[in-house]
């Protein structure tokens, strides 16, 4: 692998991280995979308020580690699933 292929690599890797974990706009921790393994179907209005419930837990993990910026993208992206319900 040459030095550009792994710069690319390493933008690419780097986007989705925080794409996946740290943007409030799109970030599902995980979730998403969960489902795609998980045999049972949920409904639209399930699956939001069991995103919510597990963006609540981080939430009180950013603001347990005074970490209260990431909290507030936490809460700004729960605050947009409920206008979702």
């Amino acid at each position: 692998m040459t030095d550009d292929e792994y710069k690319m690599l390493y933008r690419r890797i780097r986007t989705d991280l925080y794409n996946e974990f740290i943007n409030p706009e799109t970030a599902t921790y995980g979730l998403d995979v969960v489902r795609q393994q998980d045999p049972k179907e949920f409904t639209p209005g399930e699956l939001i308020q069991e995103e919510i419930e597990s963006l609540i837990g981080v939430m009180k993990e950013y603001e347990a580690n005074e970490e209260y910026e990431q909290a507030a993208f936490i809460k700004k992206r729960i605050e947009n699933l409920k206008k979702r319900l």
